[in-house]
C-alpha cells in the first residue's frame, strides 16, 4: 500500500476508530472512569518519555541520518520510546499499539513482521538487481565528441 493511502488512513480512519473504542469502553465502564484511563495512560506515556529522554536524543540523531530505517523495535530503547509516543496520544487504540511495544515477546514479534516487510518490499522490485561487485562496471556516458586538444611535447610535435 502506498504511503499516500497509510497517510489517509491514519489521518482519517484512526481518530474516528479511537472515538468508536471511546464511546464503547464508556458504555462498558462508565464515562467518568473512561475519561481518567485515558488521562492515566497519557500520564504513562510522558513518563516513559521522561525516562527514555537519553534514547530519544540518540534517535533523533540516528533518524536524521537514516530516515525511518533508524527505528530498531528490538531494542528496548526504541520501542519504550515509540510506545511512550503511542500511549502519550488520546485514545484507546493508540494505548494498546504502545502498551504492546512495552511487552518484549509483542516487541520482538513486531520487529520481525517490519524487517519482513521491508525485505519483501525489497524483493519485490523488478526494476532493481542486486549484483556482485566482480559483476559489473562502470560504462561511459555517452556525450557529445570533442576533438582532444593538442598537447606540444618537448620534441615541438604534436600529438
Amino acid at each position: 500500500m502506498s504511503l499516500v493511502k497509510w497517510g489517509f488512513i491514519l489521518l482519517i480512519g484512526l481518530p474516528a476508530a479511537e472515538v468508536a473504542a471511546f464511546l464503547l469502553v464508556a458504555a462498558l465502564i462508565g464515562w467518568i472512569a473512561a475519561a481518567i484511563l485515558l488521562v492515566a495512560t497519557s500520564l504513562v506515556g510522558v513518563m516513559l518519555l521522561r525516562r527514555s529522554g537519553g534514547e530519544l536524543a540518540r534517535f533523533r540523531a540516528a533518524f536524521a541520518r537514516d530516515g525511518l530505517r533508524a527505528l530498531h523495535l528490538e531494542s528496548p530503547g526504541a520501542a519504550a520510546l515509540l510506545g511512550g509516543i503511542l500511549l502519550l496520544f488520546p485514545g484507546f487504540i493508540t494505548d494498546i499499539l504502545g502498551a504492546g511495544l512495552l511487552v518484549p515477546p509483542l516487541r520482538r514479534w513486531a520487529g520481525a513482521r517490519l524487517a519482513k516487510r521491508r525485505r519483501d518490499r525489497r524483493r519485490r522490485d523488478d526494476r532493481v538487481i542486486d549484483l556482485a561487485p566482480g559483476e559489473w562496471h562502470d560504462v561511459p556516458i555517452p556525450g557529445p565528441r570533442r576533438k582532444p586538444k593538442a598537447r606540444s611535447s618537448r620534441s615541438g610535435r604534436r600529438t
